[in-house]
């Protein structure tokens, strides 16, 4: 197998090993193993746009290129970051009465003129859109291209699933096995992204050849920076101990696994770790503690490894020895579970409705409210929750002594910005 194309232009070894069919793409087994949403709609040929997001290297464009396959469509790829809509006219104007599938790279970068220009397509189906992000689409894509889609989410994929490729690289590429052990010290380099590994596959058999040792692979991921440890551990399980011993209030195991995780040169996967678990595990209970590891963290970004160690560690201590709640995630799922219904099921009181246009206020009783800043102690007196949600009490504190006091406010507070619903319905009784 030549890795030149006719033009004897180098076609990188990522590229060349891409995938063909569903069987031969490797992880995500929680979307294509056969039963699962994702496979389903891929096995029965169900026409519906996508978007599927994940880091990098974890199959998803891939998958856009099997689904046109699978399809028997034409596939066409745009980069939302570096292409305008000149190029989607094109797409439409090459296939003008059939439908085709587009991989819209970089999706949460979409500019609303292509979006505009696609919401037409997707309506009639001519453009199966299979949109691919690194980025959280519920948070980053418009609801309006998100609606007409299914999210899935791609994981990193695992060591022991990387190393068939390689191997299977190796033998039909480079001519010769290589050994269990070396794609695996291979696989736990790349950090789930199968590109990446085969990248470091390609560079070491060129310096190497099939005398590549273990030796030689250890060498390279240290000088790289890539995420290695030389007992070919996953680099995920030191990231999850890392942030189980947090919230554990373990601060000596915190600090061993912290300094494992930087001696690989992944500071990025520290810093993300701990501005989660700052929110996350200690959150309401201790909101200077907070703020201090988020700041630590951003100081750390901007000084670098090493210097950036003492400061992850200010951080890691700090919160290993904050007080611990989970408030705040508890409190939006109890939310959540009324809001994730059609938002007809609770309509809000009609004052707390857009009043940014004009005439909305007659139109619709948008804005028809009483100021806060006009009321006693700048707190108004009037319904904010739907007629059907206002005995709902969506936030439960842990008990530790800052949310207890939080608490006592939220609860003074609901008392008297419903006391006039509360007096309605005692005399109503």
């Amino acid at each position: 197998m030549s890795l030149f194309n006719e033009n004897h232009i180098h076609q990188p070894l990522a590229d060349a090993m891409r995938p063909q069919t569903l069987a031969e793409i490797v992880g995500q087994q929680q979307l294509l193993n056969v039963g699962q949403p994702l496979r389903q709609i891929i096995d029965k040929k169900i026409a519906i746009s996508l978007i599927l997001w994940g880091p990098p290297g974890t199959g998803k464009s891939t998958l856009a290129y099997v689904m046109a396959k699978t399809f028997k469509l034409p596939f066409e790829k745009f980069n939302a970051s570096t292409e305008n809509k000149a190029t989607l006219q094109e797409f439409v104007n090459v296939h003008p009465n059939e439908s085709f599938v587009l991989q819209l790279d970089e999706i949460h970068r979409l500019t609303k003129p292509i979006q505009d220009f696609l919401l037409p397509y997707l309506e009639s189906g001519q453009i199966l859109l299979v949109g691919t992000t690194t980025e959280n689409p519920v948070i980053t894509i418009n609801p309006a291209i998100r609606s007409r889609c299914q999210l899935f989410e791609f994981k990193p994929v695992a060591s022991d699933d990387i190393v068939p490729v390689l191997q299977r690289t190796s033998q039909s590429v480079y001519h010769f096995d290589l050994a269990d052990d070396l794609a695996l010290m291979i696989g736990n380099c790349a950090n789930g992204d199968v590109r990446v590994a085969l990248n470091i596959l390609e560079t070491l058999v060129a310096m190497h050849g099939e005398q590549l040792n273990r030796e030689q692979i250890a060498e390279f991921a240290k000088n790289q920076h890539f995420v290695f440890d030389k007992d070919a551990t996953n680099h995920y399980d030191y990231l999850s101990a890392f942030q189980d011993s947090v919230g554990g209030s373990d601060t000596d195991a915190a600090l061993y696994y912290l300094s494992v995780i930087l001696n690989s040169g992944d500071l990025e996967s520290v810093i993300r770790r701990i501005r989660d678990l700052a929110y996350m595990n200690v959150g309401l209970a201790d909101a200077k503690a907070v703020d201090t590891a988020v700041l630590a963290c951003q100081t750390a970004h901007e000084v670098g490894l090493p210097r950036a160690s003492t400061h992850l560690a200010y951080a890691t201590i700090t919160l290993c020895l904050a007080p611990k709640s989970d408030s705040a995630s508890m409190s939006y799922n109890r939310a959540n579970e009324d809001g994730k219904g059609s938002n007809q099921l609770h309509v809000m009181p009609r004052y707390l409705r857009d009043a940014h246009y004009k005439h909305s206020v007659e139109t619709t009783g948008g804005g028809d409210m009483l100021n806060p800043f006009e009321q006693p102690h700048q707190v108004a007196q009037q319904q904010y929750l739907p007629d059907d949600l206002i005995d709902r009490r969506y936030y439960k504190p842990r008990d530790n002594k800052r949310e207890q006091a939080l608490y006592q406010r939220y609860q003074s507070l609901h008392q008297y910005i419903y006391a006039k619903q509360a007096d309605k319905h005692k005399g109503s009784n």
